[in-house]
């Protein structure tokens, strides 16, 4: 299945891309004081999103470092906490396949997940889940 949806560490580049983030678009070099301003209950918000998810599609985990993924069972013991997510690198970032909607949600720098997608709905089918937890999604 991650042959379907990578290129090595790579999501394939005919998936399109839509920033699931705090804020409603980039931040601006004068709003880059944001990024250490975020909360614990700001950042739990994307855990928030999982959980939604979680609630509504089979998703798998994906470990690209080992190539192997795991259908999501315990969101409790794949979710970190906010201590250790602050101090975790970007190959322990939350990568989830949802198969689905033909997707892969991704955690990035700077408080945004990316949502890759084939222009068949995703996008659409999410964003009530996405508002719900207090998120903004945008594209470039």
């Amino acid at each position: 299945m991650i042959s379907e949806y990578f290129d090595d560490l790579d999501v394939k580049k005919e998936f399109s891309q839509e920033f699931i983030s705090l804020w409603s678009g980039w931040l601006g070099r004068d709003e880059c004081y944001k990024l250490d301003e975020v909360s614990e209950a700001e950042w739990e918000r994307f855990n928030q999103l999982v959980r939604l998810l979680h609630s509504e599609y089979e998703m798998y985990a994906v470990n690209l470092e080992n190539e192997t993924i795991n259908k999501l069972e315990d969101l409790d013991k794949y979710l970190p906490t906010y201590a250790e997510d602050m101090d975790r690198g970007q190959m322990n970032f939350t990568t989830i396949i949802i198969p689905s909607l033909n997707a892969v949600l991704a955690e990035t720098w700077d408080y945004t997940y990316v949502l890759y997608h084939k222009n068949n709905g995703a996008v659409e089918s999410l964003k009530p889940l996405i508002k719900k937890s207090n998120l903004y999604s945008f594209s470039d």
